[in-house]
């Protein structure tokens, strides 16, 4: 009678998912939530995947122009006993919402304060969690391994590069994912255009940002040595692989975590769309120092690269699902698992299908890039063949979005002089995303 008590208590516990942006991340956590006995609910845009999964129970608008009342208003109907944010805009706006709910004499609001602190952290952890120049001087002050970095605070005005600092050189904009607003330079040129480009939202299309950013670094508007819209990290280039590990933590202790090595990317300093699993020690001891240093709480995700030597150095922090830790593999490593086991003390429900292989081709884009490879045969699809209508939905949206890549690869073969003029008047991207569809280059030579 007692463990029929227990079990009624763990069914009663809930999970909100919150998306702002139509990723396929949202849909994976919440299946594997649901999957070891989480009750699931989401907070989505219109028509997001996640909408086509049979096994969440209930779905929450998210309207851009009332995010906080979208938030507030499926807290308040849903009760969750957790938060899981899928992308940074959402991690963003709920440590916003903390703010405002912390100082509130509502006793409600107070209740979603503590509810955000036991999902996130404390909020001392914040600015670290929400800006990467932040996290880096973290990492720095507790003396681990990265990459030399100097910060350009948005109240400054850039100059030149630090002498400390040689080519290349990687940009990286804060409040900023998926690599968007990352930037590879190889001389002060390079740098000036990248700092300026960095400048626009990450979400224009790259001729606006672009054409922005030629405006701004151009010598007349260059000389009035404005001050920039956003902090720009600068940061010495590793070469070496790039490597991602997950964890679940708990009140800055780590409960679980998967390592990955990128195969296949989706674009340059983009995400991975084919990863290999990998036992890497000091990536684990790092992430642990982090979450505890920091007193996390939820799924994060850290960024490494693995020099020649296989050394370890920490690039940047996720504080967020990232595309691996839906996973569950075949030695009893699940992440939404441990989740489950600390929250209810008892052991969730088996997943279907572990994983077996080392090679793993995420859904949709390395299913997509990966078929005519050589990884095709080798590699696990990371598909869920029992969500057909949310595989539909997923396929769907992402060979919508290659529409461009597709146009480009034709237009380079029947038309390449017509390129390489938009190319030297600055509308189109030199580098063809074609030639990265999939292969990694490697940059350990």
């Amino acid at each position: 009678m007692k463990r029929g008590r227990l079990d009624a208590d763990a069914a009663k516990l809930k999970v909100l998912v919150i998306a702002t942006q139509n990723t396929p991340l949202a849909a994976r956590i919440s299946i594997a939530l649901a999957d070891v006995g989480f009750r699931v609910a989401a907070l989505t845009p219109h028509m997001h995947p996640v909408r086509r999964s049979h096994k969440i129970q209930d779905h929450h608008a998210y309207h851009t122009r009332s995010r906080l009342k979208s938030m507030i208003r499926a807290i308040d109907r849903w009760s969750p006993d957790l938060l899981v944010c899928t992308d940074d805009l959402a991690v963003r706006e709920v440590q916003t919402l903390h703010q405002r709910s912390a100082a509130s004499d509502d006793k409600a609001l107070r209740r979603i304060s503590e509810l955000i602190e036991l999902s996130l952290g404390p909020p001392a952890s914040f600015p670290a969690t929400l800006n990467k120049s932040d996290f880096l001087v973290r990492v720095e002050m507790e003396g681990l391994r990265c990459p030399r970095t100097i910060v350009i605070p948005a109240t400054r005005a850039f100059e030149a590069v630090p002498p400390e600092l040689t080519y290349p050189i990687v940009l990286k904009a804060d409040q900023s994912q998926g690599g968007l607003c990352v930037r590879i330079a190889n001389s002060d040129t390079d740098v000036r255009a990248a700092v300026w480009e960095l400048q626009t939202p990450s979400t224009w299309q790259g001729i606006y940002r672009r054409f922005f950013g030629a405006i701004l670094r151009s010598k007349v508007v260059g000389s009035l040595k404005l001050r920039l819209l956003r902090t720009i990290s600068l940061q010495q280039y590793i070469v070496g692989r790039p490597s991602n590990r997950a964890v679940i933590c708990w009140k800055g202790k780590v409960l679980a975590g998967i390592s990955v090595e990128a195969v296949e990317v989706q674009h340059e300093c983009g995400p991975a769309s084919v990863v290999r699993l990998i036992n890497h020690p000091e990536m684990a001891s790092f992430a642990e120092h982090m979450v505890k240093c920091l007193d996390l709480s939820g799924f994060v995700g850290f960024d490494f690269v693995l020099d020649s030597s296989n050394q370890a150095w920490i690039i940047e922090m996720n504080p967020r699902v990232t595309p691996i830790c839906h996973f569950s593999l075949a030695d009893g490593t699940d992440l939404t698992g441990s989740l489950y086991r600390q929250m209810t003390g008892l052991q969730p429900l088996p997943r279907i299908v572990p994983i077996k292989r080392d090679l793993v081709a995420l859904f949709p884009y390395g299913f997509l890039r990966s078929a005519p490879s050589e990884y095709h045969q080798s590699s696990h699809h990371d598909v869920p063949w029992n969500e057909p209508k949310l595989v539909r939905s997923l396929l769907n949206q992402a060979l919508r979005t290659g529409i461009h890549r597709r146009a480009r690869i034709l237009l380079e073969r029947c038309l390449p002089m017509l390129v390489g003029a938009l190319v030297r008047f600055g509308l189109a991207d030199p580098r063809c995303d074609n030639s990265r569809s999939g292969r990694l280059q490697n940059n350990s030579e």
